[in-house]
């Protein structure tokens, strides 16, 4: 890793992203900057009516033990009824398939262990007229995880980080929907450099079914960060992964989807410094070509900023970036890179689409951590960046800090709530023109009787990302993080 000095990022990128700092005390905020990425945007919530609507999400436990399930969760952001079918799939091909009614402006959940009893199920969920979107909760006694199902499949899937420390379990969850096998190839990163097992080269995933890939069976035990690449030689498909941490500090359970093709650019709406919280980002580069990575952090002020950070990124390998590692202060002195408290983040490339990122958050809860991954938001490629952000799936208890907002513009704006009930949307009047500033990361309690257990939108009036927290269930102190849903936009 090779550090350099503010203004050299700054002309470097000033050809590309124009990076514009607003005053000394002012946050840095840089404009999105947009290459020609390959594969879709992230999950997103359409406006528009279409013939249907297919989303596809990366599988939850089905196993019928105690404390363990997983449920899909279909909003009907619509003034009329929604129709549509959902079919859960297993390692042993469709478990069930049932039609589908949901009311205006309302929510129904599938409850998938009913259904099946198998280690992992996916559901895809088809909505006639397409108006609609799904969110899956994974509940499990180390704690519940909220993921957005996708609204598109790929062939070809990214994670960059991947943990089996302390016998910390790692399974990859492989979705085929279609009625013809798909064939892929699997690529591992670790640190000891890439590896493509022979087993998972030219790997057959069975028409409508699940395949299940524990990590450790592969040898990769004890691993602090194992980076995937999954490449369909034919088909298209959809690609989670089960995470249950036991130890080398991190606690807790995850199931999320992975990112569908690399990006030049990675945002974070959220992330944390301070005491016992420990923050780290893993960065793949699956290319040919080594690449150099900057990360700006956002939303605090310039001065408080320790040097500049540029990661170096070989060809095939995966490299973890902690800001809390010691740098050189202005004096000298070995100082964190990012001050104590809340700040978002941006990695950059100047190389064409090449990398993808995740940031790995372990906060205090209560006599213990907890964990959460969440990777990157991309920019869409046409410089979408939306001001309107949709939640399936909020808090059911009073949660501080539930959302975390970044404002993307170098503008004051407002942000308010509305919770979606029988009659449509209407605004919390508790949440309601929120101030956030320039550049500014705002967390918003949700903690007001109106948005407990209900459909959330979150619109601003400005350009922001949105992340989520959400309590982990089950007596567990602390939460789990997750994008919301952006509007589709125009």
């Amino acid at each position: 890793m090779n550090r350099r000095a503010i203004p050299a990022l700054v002309l470097l990128l000033v050809g590309f992203a124009a990076l514009i700092a607003v005053g000394r005390d002012e946050p840095t905020t840089p404009n999105p900057f947009f290459a020609t990425p390959a594969g879709a945007w992230m999950p997103a919530v359409s406006g528009d009516a279409s013939l249907t609507g297919s989303w596809f999400c990366p599988g939850v436990p089905a196993t019928d033990e105690d404390g363990v399930g997983g449920d899909v969760v279909v909003a009907n952001r619509y003034d009329e009824q929604l129709v549509g079918r959902f079919t859960i799939l297993t390692p042993d091909g469709v478990g069930a398939s049932e039609s589908l009614v949901v009311e205006p402006w309302s929510r129904t959940t599938i409850d998938v262990d009913a259904f099946v009893t198998t280690p992992f199920a996916s559901v895809v969920v088809e909505i006639d007229g397409g108006r609609g979107f799904v969110e899956q909760r994974a509940q499990h006694p180390a704690g519940d995880s909220v993921a957005p199902c996708s609204d598109n499949t790929s062939d070809e899937w990214y994670f960059a980080d991947g943990f089996t420390v302390d016998g910390s379990i790692e399974t990859l969850l492989l979705t085929n929907p279609y009625d013809d096998a798909a064939v892929v190839d699997l690529v591992f990163a670790t640190e000891a450099g890439e590896s493509t097992p022979a087993a998972f080269q030219g790997f057959t995933i069975l028409p409508q079914s699940v395949e299940t890939i524990p990590i450790a069976d592969l040898g990769a035990r004890d691993e602090p960060v194992i980076a995937v690449k999954v490449a369909a030689e034919r088909g298209r498909l959809v690609v989670g992964r089960a995470q249950h941490y036991l130890g080398g500090g991190r606690l807790g359970y995850d199931v999320s989807l992975a990112a569908p093709a690399l990006r030049d650019q990675w945002w974070f709406a959220d992330g944390e410094a301070g005491e016992g919280i420990t923050e780290t980002f893993a960065i793949y580069n699956p290319t040919d070509d080594d690449v150099q990575v900057d990360v700006v952090f956002l939303g605090i002020p310039v001065d408080a900023l320790a040097g500049d950070n540029t990661i170096d990124v070989p060809a095939r390998q995966v490299v973890v970036y902690d800001p809390g590692a010691p740098v050189a202060g202005a004096d000298g002195a070995a100082v964190a890179a990012v001050p104590p408290g809340r700040h978002a983040s941006v990695f950059s490339t100047l190389a064409e689409p090449s990398i993808v990122v995740e940031r790995i958050l372990t906060r205090p809860a209560g006599d213990s951590v907890a964990t959460s991954v969440v990777v990157g938001a991309p920019p869409r490629v046409d410089g979408y960046v939306a001001s309107r952000w949709h939640l399936g799936i909020g808090p059911s208890e009073p949660t501080p800090a539930a959302l975390v907002v970044y404002n993307v513009d170098n503008v004051d704006g407002t942000i308010t709530i509305e919770a979606v009930g029988p009659g449509g949307p209407s605004a919390v009047p508790s949440l309601t023109d929120v101030p956030i500033g320039a550049g500014q990361v705002i967390t918003i309690d949700l903690v007001d009787p109106d948005v407990l257990n209900s459909e959330l939108i979150v619109q601003s009036s400005n350009r922001v990302f949105v992340e989520r927290s959400l309590p982990r269930g089950n007596g567990l102190a602390g939460t789990s993080g997750s994008w919301a849903l952006p509007a589709a936009g125009n």
